[in-house]
């Protein structure tokens, strides 16, 4: 018969398997539950990466900018290409046959002949055959095709130009124009005409310059070196009044000069004899 004890509510003794130690097993049990979600969904992560990756579109690298500057040459401001090298052919019509075309005189007048003198490059062809176009004021002079021009038949302060084509053979290079060069007046003329000759020491002796300044310009005189003492002169009339002084005996040399109102200028020097 089996025993029982006072206050255990009548429940019999003997052994009974504890209740906490099935309650730890499935405590385990529903521990271990949330590490296997979190691996399962670890690994389903890592396959949706690794398949959005192998079904992307293929990324490209956009090409390398070009490049402005080659070793064969540097680049042309007015392309973005590069310029040719050094080595290229360039046409023969885009050659500079001529350096510099220079007109001479270089101030010239009307009595004057002024001739094109071409200079040509180190490179250009050794016969060229070339073509004259003159202009004056701008303006084309017919039938002047020559490397001179007379200037006869134009006026002082005219400008005057020229463009000079060369060709070697049917290539024509580059066409030059010339500086200009203004047509200046003629230089006065400058004489000396004799009026009194002294007869003695202390009596004024009177000399005439005569000048004419052929474009018709006013002009002035006055005295140059060698100077001698007692001598004066008119600017505008050019008459030299010359007091001879006791120790000048024999010949004697003054300078005189003439210049008209361009600046154009012409000096001489005259024998003068005392007696």
């Amino acid at each position: 018969m089996a025993s029982y004890t006072a206050g255990n509510d009548m429940k019999p003794k003997g052994k009974i398997k504890p209740k906490a130690r099935r309650s730890g097993r499935a405590g385990k049990k529903i521990a271990a539950l949330p590490q296997r979600v979190w691996a399962i969904g670890g690994a389903v992560s890592l396959v949706i990466v690794i398949a959005w990756f192998m079904l992307s579109p293929v990324r490209r690298e956009a090409p390398p900018l070009p490049s402005i500057a080659r070793a064969s040459g540097t680049l042309n401001p007015q392309s973005s290409a590069p310029a040719a090298s050094p080595g290229a052919k360039i046409p023969e019509n885009r050659l500079a046959f001529i350096q510099a075309i220079r007109l001479q005189p270089t101030r010239p007048t009307r009595m004057d002949i002024l001739k094109a003198k071409v200079e040509t490059a180190s490179t250009a062809p050794e016969k060229l055959v070339y073509t004259y176009h003159w202009k004056v004021n701008d303006r084309i002079i017919e039938d002047a095709s020559e490397d001179t021009l007379n200037l006869s038949p134009f006026k002082k302060r005219d400008l005057i130009t020229v463009t000079v084509t060369p060709y070697d053979g049917n290539t024509a290079g580059f066409a030059v124009e010339s500086s200009v060069v203004a047509i200046h007046s003629i230089p006065p003329s400058l004489e000396l005409k004799p009026m009194r000759k002294a007869r003695r020491t202390g009596e004024p002796i009177e000399l005439q310059l005569v000048g004419v300044a052929p474009d018709g310009d006013q002009v002035v005189f006055n005295l140059e070196p060698p100077y001698v003492p007692g001598m004066t002169i008119d600017k505008h009339s050019g008459k030299i009044t010359w007091l001879l002084q006791p120790e000048q005996k024999g010949s004697l040399r003054f300078g005189a000069a003439v210049e008209d109102d361009n600046g154009t200028k012409i000096a001489k020097i005259f024998d003068v004899t005392a007696d």
